[in-house]
């Protein structure tokens, strides 16, 4: 019996592990199915969006933008769908943001989904 919950606790220690510590994804893999050319309009068009939205205001790329939430490398730490809750203050972000940054990041549930899939499709690229 011991031996089973020393088992069980090991086993449940690496799932924990896991899910906290994720495995660096391979560049371009949330977009494996999206031809290489449709993928960089679709990523110029998110370039657009990050710039018509004014998200420079509290993020910065390369140093562009207030330094307080760098943006740099965020494609390689992050999941298409973490980005997407992470935009919007959903999930996660909603129990680490503070509320005034989660109230101002609700307004962002209202982009219409192309401009957000291509927000997300720019700051996948942002991989270093």
């Amino acid at each position: 019996m011991a031996f089973l919950a020393a088992a069980l606790l090991v086993l449940l220690a690496l799932a924990f592990a896991r899910v906290q510590n994720p495995a660096p994804r391979a560049p371009g893999a949330g977009a494996a199915a999206v031809p290489a050319d449709m993928r960089r309009v679709l990523v110029e068009a998110g370039r657009a969006v990050y710039q018509a939205q004014g998200c420079a205001r509290c993020h910065s790329i390369a140093g562009s933008g207030n330094p307080r939430y760098p943006l740099d490398g965020v494609g390689a730490r992050r999941e298409a769908a973490d980005i997407r809750r992470w935009i919007m203050g959903a999930g996660e972000a909603e129990g680490r943001l503070p509320a005034g940054v989660r109230r101002a990041k609700q307004a962002y549930r209202k982009l219409p989904r192309r401009d957000l899939d291509a927000l997300i499709a720019f700051l996948e690229t942002l991989r270093n």
